[in-house]
């Protein structure tokens, strides 16, 4: 029958304590020996080179490829030096905006509605268009202590990406993403065609058609954005105070007006004949009014875009005076319209403001009131170029998108690849609304709400899945809830108004958030394919997807580890397999203030769990220290990292810095 296979060779247990020629199983003993010494041999490479498995994870499966290599344990050495040039990096800010420039950059976005909002509401409320402007804009005022909460906790451009990533996770934060780079090119979008429409309202025989003139300006303006125009403040700061100024103008050169040829009212008085008679009738112009009235505070939802380059301490003031800048610009200048001009003028064109400049002033006031109207237009191009390009730049930095994206012109430094996709893309929504002004301004409106609305559904989010963060401005649960209500009932009634326009704005946002996920699993497909070659004959393309696999998947990921409970460490990894693009290596940190404290079974915790995840390579680091946001950005440059992929277990109340200080670390549990 031959000799029995011994399940446990003797040779097997040479290097165990006991007798070496014995063919009895080993005792716990010799098992926890042997399994140490395993351990050893394959964590303790002094190169700090991977070591090549010698079996495949599947029979299906080529090693070469599936798996990730053996983690390895080394202690980080952190001069003095290094961290204070750590510290002196995270005290020198990026260049922040002026108070001004900062207003300015969203101002343009929100103080511009004026010529294209006007027409809509008067067409819709009537006399009551003042009121229904008034309300819109005060109405942002439940959302303001939400953006400031959320700035406070996370001091990141990104807007609804980064907040629902850091406190959804991955997969959620892609709707936030599409929601973003929407509502940005819809922005771009609607400024570019108001203002191809204001100059072809006055120039009556323009070479070419209005729709021609909006392919013209997006050209313009991307070659400008090329040029660096769009990261000099100087240049939005300038647009947004010269358009202030000639809406000064405008509305004391009306008042005047008003008091000389009509001391009377008649002309607001005929205008307030034509109301509604029913309060029915007057309650549903009003409500609709002020449903079209959001159209005209559309750029608020703009400013997270670029909130690392806004002061802590001024983001708060800006968002206050937004809101009150354009409630007073919007509802003085529409009540003296009316006051001025009859409503049959009003409704009867699109450059109502034209019409007022001219009748209170002069076709010389008319003139600068065009030429302001395309400045200012063009600079909210500019703002939904900028807040997408932002939005491009993050999602590159957490390997979403390829890595490209991040790159830059040499002489202006403007990355030229977000900026020309967000350029493109404003077109193609342009296009895509059979270049119709209303069409697009209705989606418009209603992708502003829904930004706005994940802004809130973001805050509640922090408030259920971060307790702890610390985070001094606090939005109350009435202010949330009213939020809620609003934006729903004004989404409503925006598409009820215009049912098409959510059939637009969902088969963009189905487009776009596809492409973020079909970009966010390349992973998951490249290794499909792979495996579908290993179970063919098929040989042809293999070496391309191989390179092309191990290239998008060489990403490291930090995560700091304090103790070493290991059901910690299980979910930490789980958690970070989760939300993040199928990362290749992570290596848990481990900050200590003496070699005395560090927890004894950290080292064979990682190593267990290195072999329980054969397609992730798990190291170890050791460095000493007290864990803060110096020393997470000096082994950041140690272990060339960067901070947006270096994960934090938690934050208790008591932690003495913010996840703010931190600079674009996430909490993960």
């Amino acid at each position: 029958m031959g000799t029995p296979i011994l399940p446990y060779p003797s040779t097997h247990f040479a290097d165990a304590p006991g007798d070496a020629d014995s063919i009895t199983p080993p005792s716990f003993a010799q098992s926890e020996f042997q399994t140490i010494i395993r351990r050893q041999r394959h964590g303790n490479d002094p190169e700090g080179l991977k070591i090549r498995h010698s079996h495949p994870r599947s029979p299906h499966n080529s090693a070469e490829w599936d798996f990730a290599g053996w983690g390895s344990m080394r202690y980080l050495e952190i001069p003095l030096e290094e961290l204070q040039l750590a510290e002196a990096r995270l005290n020198t800010p990026p260049t922040m905006l002026s108070h001004l420039a900062a207003l300015s950059v969203a101002g343009n976005g929100m103080a511009g509605g004026v010529f294209y909002t006007f027409p809509l509401v008067a067409a819709t409320a009537g006399i009551y268009s003042p009121l229904c402007l008034l309300v819109s804009t005060l109405l942002l005022f439940f959302f303001r202590p939400i953006l400031v909460e959320l700035g406070a906790t996370i001091r990141l451009n990104g807007a609804n990406y980064v907040y629902l990533l850091q406190f959804a996770g991955k997969m959620v934060s892609l709707v936030g993403a599409a929601s973003t780079l929407l509502d940005a090119t819809a922005t771009a979008s609607v400024s570019a065609a108001t203002a191809s429409t204001y100059l072809g309202g006055e120039v009556t025989h323009l070479p070419f058609s209005t729709n021609v003139l909006t392919i013209l300006f997006f050209v313009v303006l991307c070659l400008a954005a090329l040029a660096g125009v769009k990261e000099r403040a100087s240049f939005t700061a300038g647009v947004f105070v010269f358009h202030i100024s000639i809406m000064f103008a405008l509305a004391i050169a009306s008042m005047v007006h008003w008091a000389r040829a009509d001391p009377h009212s008649l002309i607001l008085r005929s205008n307030w004949s034509l109301r509604p008679d029913s309060a029915l009738e007057t309650a549903r112009a009003i409500f609709y009014g002020i449903c079209i009235s959001i159209l005209g505070v559309t750029g608020f939802e703009c400013t997270p875009s670029y909130l690392q380059h806004i002061q802590p301490k001024a983001y708060s003031p800006i968002l206050r005076n937004l809101i009150i800048i354009v409630a007073v610009q919007n509802t003085l200048l529409c009540f003296l319209l009316f006051g001025n001009i009859p409503f049959e003028s009003i409704t009867s064109g699109d450059n109502v403001l034209s019409v007022l400049a001219d009748e209170a002033a002069g076709y010389w006031l008319r003139i600068i009131v065009v030429v302001d109207a395309i400045s200012v237009l063009l600079g909210g191009v500019m703002t939904g170029i900028m807040a997408s390009g932002t939005l491009f730049e993050r999602l590159a930095q957490d390997r979403v998108l390829p890595q490209f994206f991040l790159w830059t012109l040499p002489y202006t430094g403007s990355q030229y690849i977000s900026t020309l996709c967000s350029v493109g893309l404003a077109l193609l929504l342009f296009v895509a609304s059979g270049m119709s002004l209303d069409t697009v301004s209705s989606m418009f409106s209603v992708s502003f709400l829904f930004e706005i609305f994940l802004y809130a559904v973001s805050d509640l989010l922090l408030k259920l899945n971060r307790p702890s963060l610390s985070r001094p401005p606090h939005a109350g649960f009435l202010t949330l809830v009213c939020a809620f209500i609003v934006v729903c009932t004004t989404w409503a009634g925006n598409i009820a108004l215009d049912p098409s326009a959510i059939a637009i704005f969902a088969a963009s946002f189905a487009i776009v958030l596809a492409v973020f996920f079909v970009l966010n699993g390349q992973l998951s497909i490249l290794r499909l394919a792979l495996r579908i070659y290993a179970t063919s004959s098929i040989r042809r393309g293999k070496d391309w997807l191989l390179r092309r696999y191990r290239r998008t998947r060489d990403a490291r990921v930090c995560v700091w580890i304090k103790d070493d409970d290991i059901h910690t460490m299980l979910q930490a990894l789980l958690s970070v397999q989760r939300n993040t693009p199928d990362p290749r290596t992570v290596v848990f940190v481990h900050a200590y203030p003496t070699v005395d404290s560090i927890p004894s079974e950290l080292h064979p915790n990682t190593r267990l769990l290195d072999e329980a995840f054969p397609m992730i390579t798990i190291d170890l680091a050791f460095v000493q220290g007290v864990f803060s946001p110096t020393l997470v950005e000096a082994a950041s440059r140690k272990l060339d990292v960067p901070r947006s992929r270096m994960y934090v277990i938690s934050l208790g109340r008591d932690h003495p810095w913010d996840l703010a200080a931190y600079g674009g670390a996430r909490v993960i549990m």
